[in-house]
């Protein structure tokens, strides 16, 4: 089921995150240290840096009448180009670039912190932040947008009063020589201050939660990038007119707007801007989180990062673990107290990222994906190719006088490459523009010569699952009992038990012979005595080239499938099926399709079942709320797999809040269920977005869960790292 966020956010609101962002970074935060860089002409670094920034900003509010989803400008490039490598890179440098800014900001409020209460290092205010912002969007993005709205409404004030009362106070003389450094540390300028425009960005990354975003998000771009161009250049003008910027120092230049605002208002001038600046930087560093946290549940909802990052707080509907990892990654960053180094190299990510978006864009009016009636870029294709070529050529600048941030940026993009080469390769599909990449059915293997291990564990169930296994696998079938053998018989009790469990096996022995005679087949029954029942399935299923081991459910103290079966499924180095069987006689199958790697490894079983049986198979895809036109997309999907399974069956796509109570629902009009199951077998919500406990009691039909064999996902080194994140999944 896909998973959604909640609408909640207006024009004000969204007008406000974008605004928030933008200010704080340029004049908070890199004041100094482009004043530092490029002399007097920082003033114009940051007038140019708005105007091609505005460029920009103008693909993204065309994408955002069309693509209002969460993600931003990931999900643009991935909507055109598909769910493949251009998407996921634009994606991961967007993500990256986010979280550092983040963290950039962070340390500006350190330094502020300090300025209020010096006997706490700048460190320890930076580390309080990063939390009380974490812990508060975790809280849900309602909170986040109130305190939005009140931050940043106090500190533009503050800088629009800056900027009306230091002209009293200016002197223009400081702003020569203008190019006092060189057009080449100008230009360097820009390339940093860029990244400080990133607010437009980041209100599109929350396109989901924002009301009527296909008029509302164009207008916050627009309105927030007018309003962030003028007081941006205002305040640079008016501050380095105030101070002379070629006495800046690495060491002053975090307090050089502080003490200009000294010089306009005195110490309590100096304090009332070191507030504004706590307030800004507060608000940069929220958003920014909340553009990050965003684009890795983006990326994770389109199985591009692991499925966890996707984990939705249930009653604040927040991305919980997106955002967890982004606190991690932004307290690391900020302890190395490192401005420049982490500004540049955040620069250029996003300046890679923006070149990809404008290329989207030309590509999707090529492709005339955008039908809707609303906002256009003007003088189209000028305005997007021109700011490809500038966003090249500021990167360009960057990296080339930075060796360090440049080593930094390979290490990054090669580290995104690697795990899109290593992760699971999925086409994609419809193509065009859609709201959710359903991926096509890539069926690996159908053979007909399948060889089963039948684990039986009660009488009962003897003919009911040596039928079933009989029938998939054309007779090639091998039943296996198994009797625990404790280290020692301490008792009488013991010794009887395991008397009784030997002599159940001999009875089961009887059976099976009698069904291979039933048959005309001679099947016998190998009871094997062991002290470690998984190790011995295991090693069975190897030495005899098993293709397929299957097991009868059962409850266990209470829970959905005993300790050893779920040992079976998280460890056995073959594909395992467990059945609820209530008849077998499967005329009508229910297959539900997520698109995950486990729902598209189940699909050659669905086959092999409806094969043997004659079964009609019906492919069914839950859809979270009604919309037509994404309905009609997976249809495509859906029948292009009874196409590619070569069986006949039939397509449904049903409306429901709940995956796992539909298919219960479902179940009464279908002999067997089949659902594709993870490899961590978390059965309170697997990957499909199914309570797969849940479906094996309350379905009315047989149910049958399978888990197929891959060797990176139950690799045990891998497994062992996964369940470790895991414990901090929700």
């Amino acid at each position: 089921m896909r998973r959604k966020l909640k609408r909640t956010l207006g024009l004000y609101s969204a007008t406000m995150v974008s605004i928030g962002s933008m200010i704080g970074g340029a004049i908070f935060v890199l004041a100094g240290t482009v004043f530092k860089i490029a002399g007097p002409s920082a003033t114009l670094a940051i007038l140019l840096a708005g105007i091609a920034t505005l460029l920009t900003s103008l693909s993204f509010a065309e994408f955002s009448t069309f693509i209002p989803e969460a993600g931003g400008g990931y999900s643009y490039v991935r909507a055109v180009f598909g769910n493949k490598f251009v998407g996921f890179f634009t994606g991961w440098m967007l993500w990256i670039a986010y979280t550092l800014s983040a963290a950039l900001f962070a340390i500006g409020f350190g330094t502020f912190f300090h300025y209020f209460i010096p006997f706490i290092p700048d460190t320890i205010g930076s580390v309080i932040l990063i939390f009380l912002i974490s812990f508060n969007q975790i809280k849900g993005i309602k909170n986040s947008a109130v305190l939005e709205n009140i931050i940043v409404t106090t500190y533009v004030s503050v800088l629009i009063a800056y900027m009306i009362y230091g002209i009293k106070f200016a002197n223009f003389n400081n702003l020569t020589p203008f190019f006092s450094h060189g057009t080449t540390a100008t230009f360097q300028a820009v390339s940093i201050l860029y990244m400080t425009y990133i607010g437009f960005d980041s209100v599109t990354t929350l396109g989901e939660e924002v009301k009527n975003p296909k008029k509302t998000l164009p207008l916050a771009i627009v309105i927030s990038m007018i309003v962030v161009l003028i007081v941006k250049t205002g305040v640079f003008l008016i501050g380095s007119s105030l101070i002379n910027v070629q006495s800046i120092t690495a060491q002053n230049a975090g307090n050089f707007m502080i003490n200009t605002a000294k010089i306009i208002g005195g110490p309590l001038g100096g304090y009332i801007f070191a507030g504004a600046g706590l307030l800004a930087t507060l608000s940069c560093m929220d958003t920014s989180m909340l553009a990050s946290s965003r684009t890795s549940f983006a990326l994770s909802r389109d199985k591009r990062l692991p499925y966890f990052f996707q984990s939705i707080n249930p009653k604040t509907q927040s991305p919980i673990f997106s955002i967890v990892i982004s606190t991690l990654i932004v307290f690391f960053a900020t302890i190395t107290k490192n401005v420049e180094q982490i500004s540049i190299i955040a620069s250029a990510l996003t300046l890679a990222g923006y070149a990809f978006i404008n290329l989207a864009l030309l590509y999707s009016r090529k492709r005339n994906l955008n039908t809707q009636n609303g906002f256009k870029v003007p003088l189209y294709p000028y305005i997007p190719i021109f700011a490809i070529v500038f966003n090249a050529v500021m990167i360009f600048v960057l990296l080339y006088t930075n060796k360090l941030a440049l080593e930094f940026v390979i290490v990054l993009s090669a580290i995104g490459t690697v795990y899109y080469l290593l992760s699971p390769k999925l086409k994609t599909a419809p193509k065009g523009i859609s709201s959710e990449p359903l991926p096509f059915l890539k069926i690996k293997n159908t053979r007909d010569d399948l060889k089963v291990l039948s684990v039986i564990e009660d009488e009962e169930e003897i003919n009911s699952l040596l039928s079933f296994t009989f029938d998939i696998s054309s007779g090639n079938v091998i039943p296996i009992g198994i009797v625990d053998i404790p280290d020692i018989v301490k008792d009488r009790d013991s010794y009887e038990t395991l008397k009784k469990s030997v002599e159940k096996f001999e009875r089961i022995r009887k059976d099976v012979s009698h069904f291979g005679n039933e048959k005309s087949t001679k099947i016998g029954l190998s009871v094997i005595l062991s002290k470690d029942r998984e190790k011995i399935v295991d090693r069975f299923a190897i030495e005899n080239k098993i293709d397929m081991i299957f097991m009868g459910w059962r409850e266990e103290n209470g829970k959905t499938f005993s300790k050893w079966e779920r040992k079976i499924l998280e460890m056995s180095p073959v594909d395992v099926g467990i059945i609820k069987l209530k008849n077998t006689n499967f005329k009508r199958i229910l297959f539900p399709y997520s698109g995950s790697v486990y729902s598209q490894m189940a699909a050659g079983t669905v086959k092999r079942i409806a094969d043997a049986y004659g079964a009609k198979v019906t492919v069914l895809k839950i859809i979270y709320e009604e919309d037509e036109k994404e309905a009609e997309e997976y249809k495509t999907v859906l029948t292009h797999i009874l196409e590619t399974l070569k069986i006949d069956g039939e397509v449904l796509i049903e409306y429901s809040p709940s995956a796992w109570q539909k298919i219960v629902d479902l179940s009464k009009e279908y002999d067997l269920v089949v659902i594709g199951i993870s490899t961590d077998w978390n059965t309170g919500d697997s990957l499909l977005g199914l309570k797969t406990d849940l479906i094996f009691e309350q379905a009315q039909s047989s149910v049958l869960a399978v888990r197929a064999y891959h060797g990176i996902f139950h690799n045990q080194i891998i497994r062992k790292i996964f369940e470790f994140i895991k414990k901090f999944s929700p």
